[in-house]
């Protein structure tokens, strides 16, 4: 039994002030589980998913468990995959209060913090085992701390699920304007799926990516996993820098909302975009060396080839490397902080295409 089921009640679970009747009305479809959060039909649980103890410490990831009265989609929303991404966390705090499960057709697991140890260490990037937590899927049972989030997060959310959203936004150091990813896999019913969830998102600039692991057993990104298991994906990047402005925690806040108002889990707004610009070029750009990053962009700027990204110096003010953009396009995310260690992203380039991006890999 979860922590807000002991904290509510057996008979009444509290929604944005409502109190949800949690008997199982006839007919209704079976409870739902993530981990040792189980809510029936009509009724929101939350309570944490345990991630053990092995060489190093575990975790305790908060979820909450929307399930509607009647069967769908279940939709899975994923917050703070890396530590210093708050604006996804933020605004899932938000959204199970505008969801009602005994008037939904379907259901939505929240992930408020993936990462947690990545979140309270105040870390970019990586956890304290030093690994990036959406490099690391489909997990292992006995790996390191991220290795056995990326697991639990596999078989609790992702294999629970029908449909998977990933929340990301600039890292603690990144400048970037709002985009999603449509990852292109090469099943067509899945990809056309992924597509319309990356529409119904609503954010104008969709970065179409091609090149993602075919492999499910070693499938390395969250989004990525749930693709190759017959689920359609996103990504999506809305805020940076460690900020929690309105407008970026908005934009998760509203995306996630349309895609339940997309799959028809429940009525909620939406903001599908109507005239996408697809990004079919992009480029991260990483550092050639260590030192002090000195960016001469901004983001949202256009960018000519070979226009000067920035420069890297050692501490002394020796430049080590000069950074340049390989291609005409648009910055969509740059370094907004000094500390840079080599092969670490400085900048992501993006040209937006002519017309409607092909459909194959």
């Amino acid at each position: 039994m979860s922590r807000s089921r002991r904290a509510f009640g057996v008979a009444l679970v509290l929604i944005g002030g409502i109190a949800v009747g949690a008997a199982r009305p006839a007919g209704a479809q079976a409870p739902l589980a993530v981990g040792g959060v189980k809510a029936r039909p009509g009724e929101a649980v939350s309570g944490w998913l345990e991630v053990a103890d092995a060489a190093d410490p575990g975790t305790r990831i908060p979820v909450t468990v929307i399930h509607g009265a009647r069967p769908g989609p279940v939709l899975a929303l994923i917050a703070g995959t890396h530590g210093s991404e708050y604006t996804s966390i933020v605004a899932l705090q938000r959204v199970p209060g505008r969801l009602d499960p005994r008037q939904m057709q379907g259901s939505v697991i929240v992930v408020h913090m993936a990462n947690p140890p990545a979140f309270y260490g105040r870390r970019i990037y990586q956890g304290p085992d030093g690994k990036n937590l959406n490099r690391m899927y489909p997990g292992k049972a006995d790996g390191s701390v991220s290795e056995r989030i990326a697991h639990v997060l596999t078989r609790e959310v992702i294999e629970k699920a029908t449909h998977v959203a990933d929340l990301h936004c600039g890292d603690g150091n990144e400048s970037l304007r709002p985009y999603s990813y449509w990852l292109v896999s090469g099943n067509a019913e899945v990809d056309e799926a992924s597509r319309q969830l990356a529409l119904a998102f609503g954010l104008d600039h969709i970065v179409v990516d091609r090149n993602r692991p075919k492999d499910p057993a070693a499938s390395v990104y969250t989004s990525n996993t749930a693709i190759l298991r017959g689920k359609p994906a996103l990504t999506s990047e809305s805020g940076s820098l460690g900020m929690t402005d309105e407008a970026s925690v908005a934009a998760q806040e509203a995306g996630a909302l349309s895609l339940v108002a997309h799959l028809k889990i429940a009525q909620a707004p939406s903001v599908r975009v109507e005239h996408p610009l697809w990004i079919e070029r992009a480029e991260v750009l990483t550092a050639p060396a260590t030192g002090l990053w000195q960016p001469a962009v901004e983001k949202m700027q256009s960018v000519a080839t070979g226009t000067p990204i920035g420069r890297i110096t050692d501490p002394f003010g020796k430049v080590l490397a000069e950074v340049t953009a390989p291609f005409a396009g648009e910055i969509l995310y740059v370094v907004g902080t000094p500390p840079v260690s080599q092969g670490e992203p400085l900048a992501f380039v993006g040209r937006v295409s002519d017309g409607e991006p092909r459909t194959s890999p």
